[in-house]
């Protein structure tokens, strides 16, 4: 008998080369899932004596989740042996990269090869495609709260509690937006056969 493949969440940024991609050792134990819409009174001039509100417009759709991040002492990349800079350093490495524009995760590179800085900066942050089970998004990370827990002989770090939240991308022309719009009004109207008419 052979056992069911656990699948794994994941956030990603697919604009650099290589791709920066956390899948997560361990699976969020919850997800906050938060929108918030914004209602104003109806003006009774114009619209008679009917009480309630009118929509005027939604706010940011911000998702939200902890989850923890597990290496061996001597490290888990074969790619950085040492045990110094190892452990969990590159998956952490990876996350802080969500927080700044991609410009700076290559200046370093960029001033070891000789280029020159002139001083520009990208005005959009990085993007964050989210993946977990049918959510498939596109955030950006506007959050990112690191707890190192445990450190190996070298004081490099092992264990962390990783605390991230995220702004969904909820654009008109974004396609993964559309595409989970649909999902979401689709499973909406297959709820409707739960519906008892009496």
């Amino acid at each position: 008998m052979t056992e069911r493949q656990v699948l794994r969440g994941f956030i990603a940024n697919i604009e650099v080369i290589p791709p920066l991609i956390v899948t997560f050792q361990f699976n969020p134990e919850s997800i906050t899932d938060n929108k918030t819409v914004n209602y104003a009174d109806r003006n009774a001039n114009l619209c008679g004596n009917w009480p309630g509100k009118i929509y005027t417009g939604g706010g940011h759709r911000t998702i939200s989740f902890d989850f923890k991040l597990h290496g061996l002492e001597e490290g888990t990349n074969a790619l950085n042996p040492t045990a110094l800079d190892n452990g969990i350093s590159t998956e952490l490495a990876k996350l802080r990269s969500f927080l700044y524009p991609m410009e700076d995760a290559w200046a370093t590179l960029g001033g070891l090869f000789g280029e020159k800085d002139e001083g520009k900066r990208l005005s959009a942050p990085p993007d964050c495609i989210f993946g977990f089970g049918t959510k498939i998004l596109q955030c950006i990370v506007t959050e990112l709260t690191i707890n190192e827990t445990q450190f190996n002989s070298l004081l490099a770090p092992v264990r962390a509690d990783v605390g991230i939240t995220l702004v969904v991308n909820e654009d008109s022309d974004n396609d993964l937006y559309q595409l989970d719009k649909q999902h979401r009004n689709l499973l909406a109207a297959l709820g409707l056969q739960n519906i008892s008419i009496f």
